[in-house]
């Protein structure tokens, strides 16, 4: 369970980043709301980033964030 947390983190994260980024670059005022989301969920990222370490931790909070970066690419699609 703890190695699902890491990952769905990762993944949100980089997520809310990606499509903030194509947000900021389309200047899209929804920008600002997702900027709101990046702050409240890295917060509480890194209250808990304790969780678990070592490689497989790692490995895992990396696959999140590959996969938060393909959802990230196509909400950007979508909201263009």
């Amino acid at each position: 369970m703890i190695l699902l947390d890491i990952f769905a983190r990762g993944a949100l994260i980089v997520c809310l980043m990606s499509w903030n980024t194509t947000l900021l670059a389309n200047g899209k005022p929804l920008a600002i709301a997702v900027g709101f989301l990046i702050s409240a969920v890295w917060w509480m990222n890194a209250r808990s980033a304790s969780k678990a370490s070592g490689a497989l931790a790692g490995f895992v909070y990396a696959v999140g964030a590959a996969f938060g970066t393909a959802i990230g690419l196509l909400l950007g699609r979508w909201t263009m």
